[in-house]
């Protein structure tokens, strides 16, 4: 008599938010192809500016434990800030499918944007890895923020020009924002001088617009904010000292360099006086104010390679 045989092990379908309107050309097919990835995928669509992070929020505080964003890095933001809400940073971990028009944090991570299917074998197989998680004032940040001339760029970079461009948008937007006069801040960091800059750039991890490593010495899990300041005022100083940085020329030390100061630090204050400024994180616009807090807000995990 043959012996029997032993039941198959049962898995809890997997929570999936896509945004229908990430990589819009193919946003139709989208769904489709993620469809096709794996029996355990199930769906959750979003329709409006913040859908991602109050789906994000139900699953996690119904006790999910993954939860998968599948767009660009606006979309992963908004799905941290709903597991965050929930009080689940703790036990509900983020997986990501990159599927928009910059995936930084999925570059960080190690997961390639052309291969969804490898994407999703990481996310049903793979390590999982803990990430600090920053706020700026009330917005959580796990890859980049910044304050001043950069979210000025990203404010003025339209759904439209997105669409029609791309990545290329974003250089496109900052031209004009370049030859605009940019407000002084000034950034006090922790046990440091203040120093101020018209741009101030912060890095959980090494990558910034893309694959570049702009912030040479960044950890996602080190418990450090790495933290550029820009004294420029053109479109050719900027470009020096873009390139200077991607060069690799600076060092987080404190101290300043061509109109460059790069440090690490686990919070810090930025100040404009009384002009409201704007602040982005992860790449979304997120807010307006004149004092802006940076402080670290506890970790989350994620899937991601070994």
């Amino acid at each position: 008599m043959a012996a029997p045989t032993p039941p198959e092990t049962v898995r809890r379908p997997i929570p999936v938010i896509i945004n229908p309107n990430a990589r819009s050309a193919r946003a139709g097919g989208m769904r489709e192809v993620i469809r096709a990835l794996s029996p355990l995928v199930e769906l959750h669509e979003t329709t409006g500016t913040r859908d991602a992070s109050l789906i994000a929020e139900k699953l996690a505080r119904a006790g999910e434990p993954l939860v998968v964003a599948a767009g660009g890095d606006g979309t992963v933001n908004e799905v941290v800030n709903g597991i965050v809400q929930a009080g689940a940073a703790d036990r509900t971990a983020l997986g990501v499918l990159p599927a928009g028009t910059m995936n930084v944090f999925a570059a960080e991570l190690g997961l390639p944007s052309s291969r969804l299917d490898a994407c999703w074998r990481i996310i049903e197989q793979g390590q999982r890895r803990r990430v600090d998680l920053w706020r700026i004032q009330d917005t959580c940040f796990v890859q980049l923020a910044g304050a001043g001339m950069d979210a000025a760029i990203i404010r003025a970079t339209t759904w439209e020009l997105k669409k029609r461009f791309g990545p290329l948008s974003y250089v496109i937007a900052g031209l004009g924002q370049l030859i605009r006069p940019a407000p002084l801040m000034t950034v006090q960091a922790e046990d440091r001088p203040s120093v101020e800059g018209t741009v101030v750039l912060m890095g959980n991890g090494r990558r910034y617009g893309g694959p570049f490593p702009f912030f040479p010495a960044a950890l996602p899990g080190d418990g450090l904010l790495d933290v550029v300041v820009m004294r420029g005022h053109g479109p050719w100083e900027f470009y020096t000292m873009i390139k200077g940085m991607l060069s690799g020329h600076y060092a987080p030390d404190g101290g300043e360099k061509h109109g460059v100061t790069y440090f690490q630090t686990a919070s810090l204050r930025i100040h404009a006086g009384n002009i409201p400024l704007p602040f982005e994180a992860d790449g979304e616009l997120a807010g307006m104010a004149p004092d802006l807090e940076v402080r670290r807000g506890g970790s989350l995990e994620v899937m991601a390679l070994g």
